[in-house]
């Protein structure tokens, strides 16, 4: 090959190799970037603390994906335990329900070879709260969700005109079981919300609203004096009966 063809051959492989490596660059800025995994993050105060916690007379589901025939549907006894076939009597109460099918597999591992166990909460027992004393009306309430003193106060009709707002009575079941009282207030602080805005019920919690000073006085004065000798508070008065004064001396 001379010289004067080997140079025409050498521009065109420098042309063509250019045209390439421009089309890769082309290429390699419209194909958008493979985006990196986004982590989220979980909600604030959401913990396995949060997870609702089995009690007495609830009513469950427990079934075995594999034996199908040790499927049962029962109700927690009042002293907490459940019966299950093979394995004799279980404690639920106090138990998260995935915490009691790891319960419930653990222990059939000695029966089954594969004891994949689920148990589903049909029924609640205990969600429930009482409301009573200065409120519209007094009664148990369905503890549904989140609830929180204030609005059980709401859903009971709001207080009345006797009501002391700053003398709430909360009694809850303590850990071993006896009540604890605490006091709690409809008013607010400091330009905050009211105590009783953000405290959260519990199953089983009773909301006392307590009676003001002066209602108890009228109260006293309404039951022992007007209506044991309603005499003694006409004599000497006078009062209105079809736009006439008429004497209510006796």
């Amino acid at each position: 090959m001379t010289q004067s063809s080997f140079l025409p051959l050498v521009f065109m492989c420098g042309i063509a190799l250019f045209g390439a490596a421009a089309t890769s660059a082309t290429v390699s800025a419209q194909t958008p970037a493979t985006p990196a995994a986004v982590q989220i993050a979980a909600p604030a105060g959401a913990s396995s603390d949060a997870a609702y916690r089995l009690d007495v007379g609830d009513a469950i589901e427990i079934r075995f994906f594999f034996n199908q025939e040790l499927n049962e549907s029962v109700q927690i006894r009042p002293d907490g335990f459940i019966a299950m076939p093979l394995v004799g009597d279980v404690r639920a109460q106090g138990q998260t329900p995935s915490a009691l099918a790891d319960d419930l597999a653990s222990r059939y591992r000695g029966v089954l070879k594969q004891p994949a166990v689920t148990v589903q909460v049909r029924s609640f027992a205990n969600r429930r709260v009482f409301i009573g004393g200065e409120v519209a009306k007094p009664g148990v309430l369905p503890l549904v969700g989140v609830q929180t003193a204030l609005g059980a106060i709401t859903e009971a009709g709001g207080l009345t005109q006797r009501a002391v707002r700053g003398h709430i009575l909360l009694l809850r079941r303590g850990p071993d079981g006896t009540p604890e009282t605490r006091r709690i207030s409809l008013k607010a602080q400091a330009g905050q919300a009211p105590e009783a805005a953000s405290l959260q019920l519990q199953p089983l919690d009773v909301v006392l609203v307590t009676e003001s000073a002066i209602a108890k006085t009228n109260r006293a004065v309404d039951q022992y004096v007007r209506q044991l000798v309603p005499g003694l508070l006409t004599f000497g008065f006078t009062y209105l009966a079809n736009d006439t004064v008429a004497g209510a001396i006796r």
